[in-house]
């Protein structure tokens, strides 16, 4: 009867038993697994298949390692020679690590003598095994078509699967017969070999395989109407599990339909996902100035109550015409386009909503302060200065982007210190602007605009020594692109396997820890005893998953008074 895998030892249980046995190497178990001295029941033969989950390696298992030279060629030649193997089935049944009636291969021999011997005198298999005259030194393959032919037929869809084939691991299908060789890739170069795509038709394969696999046209149509899924932004977060309170996507329904489904039934995105609608791409929008009439009439403030609007989620607001883009943004930025402020309010609004000064007042302000230098600037806004005023609310911190279009010059000017008046300020550098920027838990670069903009509730601002143009600042000093920099897969993957804010919060309060410092000690698991173990769903660095969803603070997370 075949053991089960529960029937075993857990893998660090088996490995603590290895540990003891005191052996050296692969070979040194396979021996004594296979003689009449055996080993616990609890601990498989073939350990290395049994945990693959949680192996690394033969050293890691057994805790030790010697590592045995291998004989000289002509040492190990004469080795093979008087074992008289029939041919190269039967060296690699030799090197399999199974002992067999051709026999265990010692660990002085390698597995890949053409690879170790290739600069000492090596000739081939047929020398190595002492067995010039078998049939396998001389054999005659069938030409490339009829082996084509037969490979076609066999339905596999990748080279990997080819390898697999030529091993017997695929169940269900004959054995590679012995006249078509394995690496045909070399035999038949020069006969009209194209690669393994065309060697084994795997563009039909696959489409067959799709086919079979996934359901019917109609019958997974009918399924992604049943979603309800308003366009294909949500179609894209389904497919990649980030659709909140939704059905996981289904094996048999392709995440690619378009190519699935282009000869059976495809009419369009709007069609596949019920809406009917004609695709963005095929719109024809109105012009940029009554496209911003009509916005601007709605009392939109920022390009996040744009995003809501356009999502329906303002209810008060009558529904986005089909004939204005979503990303209006890149839609008009050659018509007339200068900024969602322009945009979304007329002058007068602008003016009005803005929080803070006009330039030439604030630039009053700051002036009257006599600071020397943008270092000064940055002490003063830090609080550092304790004998100048603390900055108004009304001055912002990073004037360059809020007074870009309406009179700013330079940092000179803003500070009137005597240097010239155009002068730029001299930015962090990347490393210390990356590692601030990481703890703000943004996701996309288009979130990063809105950031810098001031767009974003709960963040702080952007420093003045941060630019918004980073790629143009950092090329070149470290720069690898936005996902590097925000830290996209990090905190896209804290995002969506924490809970919403308010039900953490919740549970954390709940836990009933008693300082500020004590979460760290019971997120790494210090403080297990006293108050258990951190759920999953719940993220070490709050501070950086809730910043953007009303964070107020440790005290306020942990509900310390």
């Amino acid at each position: 009867m075949r053991e089960k895998k529960e029937d075993f030892y857990s893998f660090e249980e088996a490995k603590k038993y290895a540990k003891k046995l005191h052996l050296a190497s692969r070979y040194d178990w396979v021996v004594l697994v296979n003689s009449k001295k055996r080993i616990n029941s609890k601990v498989p033969k073939n350990p290395d298949k049994v945990y693959a989950s949680k192996w690394k390696n033969w050293k890691d298992f057994l805790g030790y390692h010697k590592k045995v030279p291998f004989l000289s060629f002509e040492e190990a030649r004469d080795f093979i020679h008087q074992l008289n193997l029939g041919g190269l089935k039967e060296w690699k049944a030799y090197c399999n690590w199974d002992p067999n009636d051709v026999g265990l291969k010692p660990p002085f021999i390698p597995s890949s003598p053409h690879i170790q011997y290739k600069e000492e005198g090596w000739k081939g298999y047929s020398d190595f095994l002492g067995n010039e005259n078998k049939s396998f030194s001389s054999k005659v393959f069938r030409d490339f078509q009829a082996a084509r032919k037969y490979a076609r037929a066999l339905g596999l869809t990748s080279s990997a699967q080819w390898m697999l084939y030529c091993k017997g691991e695929i169940k269900g299908l004959l054995p590679k017969p012995d006249d078509i060789p394995s690496n045909v890739a070399r035999q038949y170069a020069s006969d009209g070999f194209d690669g393994m795509d065309d060697f084994l038709n795997t563009k039909y394969h696959r489409e067959v395989k799709r086919r079979k696999e996934n359901r019917s046209f109609s019958e997974a149509r009918r399924f992604v109407h049943s979603l309800k899924l308003k366009n294909l932004i949500e179609w894209n977060l389904f497919i990649k599990g980030e659709l909140p309170h939704r059905k996981q996507l289904p094996k048999d329904i392709p995440s690619n339909p378009k190519l699935v489904y282009k000869d059976s039934g495809w009419a369009g995105f709007g069609d596949w996902l019920g809406t009917f609608k004609v695709p963005p791409f095929q719109m024809e929008f109105r012009d940029f100035e009554s496209a911003k009439a009509f916005v601007q009439k709605l009392g939109l403030n920022s390009s996040t109550e744009w995003i809501q609007y356009c999502k329906g989620e303002l209810s008060h607001l009558p529904p986005k015409p089909d004939d204005i883009p979503h990303s209006v943004a890149r839609h008009y930025k050659d018509d007339g386009w200068i900024d969602y402020k322009s945009f979304l309010m007329d002058e007068k609004k602008r003016a009005s909503y803005s929080k803070f000064l006009p330039y030439d007042e604030a630039k009053a302000f700051v002036n009257a302060l006599e600071l020397k230098n943008v270092v000064e600037w940055q002490r003063y806004l830090k609080g550092e200065l304790t004998h100048l005023p603390e900055k108004p609310a009304n001055i912002p911190s990073n004037p360059t982007s809020i007074y870009k279009d309406s009179g700013w010059i330079g940092m000179g000017d803003w500070l009137n210190n005597g240097t010239f008046p155009y002068a730029s300020m001299d930015y962090r550098p990347f490393k210390e602007a990356r590692e601030f920027v990481r703890s703000l838990g943004l996701i996309t670069s288009q979130e990063w605009v809105m950031y810098c903009k001031g767009d974003i509730p709960n963040l702080p601002e952007k420093p003045i020594d941060i630019p918004a143009n980073v790629v143009k600042q950092y090329t070149k000093k470290g720069w690898k692109g936005f996902k590097d920099f925000l830290n996209t897969k990090k905190n896209r993957e804290q995002l969506k396997n924490s809970l919403p804010y308010e039900e953490a919060r919740k549970i954390v309060r709940k836990i009933g820890l008693k300082k500020v410092e004590d979460w760290s000690g019971f997120c790494s698991g210090k403080l297990k005893s006293e108050y258990g173990t951190k759920p999953s769903n719940i993220p070490s660095q709050p501070d950086v998953v809730y910043l953007r969803f009303a964070w107020k603070g440790y005290e306020d997370w942990l509900g310390i008074k």
